[in-house]
């Protein structure tokens, strides 16, 4: 049997699969809180990740008759950009902040200027410093708690910090470490150049975890953590990634050509590519693929997010969400929204605040501004697309995972905006799945047979084709002109908050 564990920003959520029927037996799920400030202050406490895994493997073998002893291996898929900082024990010494804080907006600015600019970072680390990733964040602690950074040993992102209770490892892999800021994609080694501009005293350099082949074992459980929950003593653990790498395996996206589009609270879309180019817009993110690949990426911060607020606002169920997006007509009667209640990504505009449009005493129902809603996360998605495109091969169908692809109203209006087929993959547990097909990979492969990712991924990742959509014609081409005006707008208003 193979566990994926996957740490996610609302909660960890844990996953048993048996590799000879390829169902997940057992699940488990624990929610943990987040600390959230108005002045873009978003931050986890790293113990809560382990309260929570502790309480989904109690939930997950509650389940079922098999047993931790059963366990083969283990892999752990995590949110990415998050800073954790240990001291020399292996304690963690602050709370840890999370790839959605935006309060180290003006020391990202700072060190993207110091860099030399987009170009110039391009040429260090072939891809972006956009907010959400560490770099900025390791800036800020060192500005702002200089005497917190002085106890600083250890470096380590979420995922990694979960490997490291799990084995007493201090280690990542090149997906994980590709949204640091200081980590050369193209080479898959540590930037020496971003990491002495962010900390010229050497302690970043120093505190930076080995980078770990993500088709190898990391290594065993700890003796602690088997008798605790009565896993075998030689357990493999595989070093895992972070979810954006990891939701694009749980989808089988690990050939050129294919796309993953996850739409969760953030919106994220990526392709798989064979190779780089050097004009990529500043807007992408490239992540270092599980199988040698890239993962060209686009993330937008605020997508199911938004219908979640109107959800609130108005007061009615989650399957009343569904039904008043598919009661609106494409276009929402006009009213057009720019859901930025969070700063965005793409665009990116960190400081923006949410606007509405083109609201009249006709148009102002609840069904109008949920679709509008739905349309705009659509559109921003598309914006970064069509930039993907620009450098990289355009897909044929895009692979849905998260809560969003679970509504037939949202996948018909991706289907219309990108123009493009979109289906549901069948077991969507995104980044615990990932992470139980990845610790079969491992496994197998260190009892010596030649399996690759993609030869898992074809056996076990299955589309669903009831949850699926086809473009429209005649609603593609309305949407092609709303999303005209969409990109205008975008391009000649201010959206920051006043």
């Amino acid at each position: 049997m193979y566990l994926g564990i996957d740490c996610g920003t609302q909660g960890t959520k844990v996953v048993l699969l048996d590799p000879e029927s390829g169902a997940l037996v057992a699940r488990g799920h624990a929610s943990h809180p987040i600390i959230s400030e108005a002045n873009g202050r978003r931050e986890q406490k790293a113990e809560w990740w382990i309260t929570a895994l502790r309480q989904a493997l109690k939930q997950l073998f509650a389940q079922t008759s098999r047993s931790p002893a059963d366990v083969s291996a283990i892999a752990v898929s995590g949110q990415q950009h998050g800073l954790v900082m240990l001291d020399g024990k292996g304690a963690v010494v602050r709370n840890v902040k999370l790839w959605n804080d935006t309060e180290t907006t003006e020391a990202n600015e700072k060190l993207f200027n110091a860099a030399g600019g987009e170009r110039r970072i391009r040429s260090l680390i072939g891809t972006t410093i956009p907010v959400g990733f560490t770099a900025s964040k390791v800036a800020w602690v060192r500005e702002h708690e200089p005497q917190t950074w002085e106890q600083v040993e250890h470096v380590l992102l979420p995922h990694d910090y979960v490997n490291f209770w799990l084995t007493g490892e201090y280690a990542t892999d090149a997906g994980e470490a590709s949204g640091t800021g200081y980590f050369d994609v193209a080479s898959r080694t540590w930037s020496k150049h971003m990491a002495g501009l962010i900390d010229p005293t050497g302690r970043l350099e120093r505190a930076l975890p080995r980078i770990v082949s993500p088709l190898d074992a990391l290594g065993t459980v700890r003796p602690e953590v088997a008798a605790e929950f009565g896993f075998s003593p030689g357990t493999l653990v595989a070093c895992g990634s972070g979810d954006n790498v990891m939701g694009a395996l749980g989808t089988g996206n690990v050939a050129a050509g294919r796309a993953t589009l996850g739409l969760g609270t953030s919106g994220v879309l990526n392709l798989h590519a064979d190779r780089l180019t050097d004009s990529v817009d500043p807007s992408i993110y490239v992540f270092c693929g599980l199988d040698g690949g890239w993962l060209p990426t686009i993330a937008t911060m605020n997508a199911t997010s938004t219908t979640t607020l109107l959800q609130q606002l108005f007061e009615v169920e989650i399957a009343e969400v569904e039904t008043l997006i598919a009661s609106a007509n494409p276009g929402a009667g006009g009213v057009r929204m720019f859901p930025y209640f969070s700063g965005e990504r793409i665009p990116a505009l960190p400081r923006a605040r949410g606007v509405i449009k083109g609201l009249s005493a006709d148009n102002m129902t609840r069904a109008n501004l949920m679709r509008a809603g739905a349309e705009a996360v659509a559109f921003g998605l598309k914006w970064g697309y069509e930039l993907l495109s620009q450098s990289f091969e355009r897909a044929q169908q895009f692979r849905l995972t998260g809560g969003g692809a679970n509504s037939a109203a949202w996948r018909q209006i991706l289907a219309d905006v990108f123009d493009v087929d979109v289906i549901r993959v069948k077991c969507d547990e995104g980044g615990a799945y990932a992470a139980a097909l990845l610790a079969l990979t491992v496994h197998q492969r260190a009892k010596g047979a030649d399996v690759t990712l993609y030869d898992v991924c074809e056996k076990y990742v299955e589309l669903d084709e009831t949850r699926a959509a086809k473009p429209r014609p005649e609603v593609a081409a309305r949407y092609k002109e709303l999303f005209a005006a969409f990109t205008d707008t975008i391009a000649n208003e201010d959206f920051e908050a006043s």
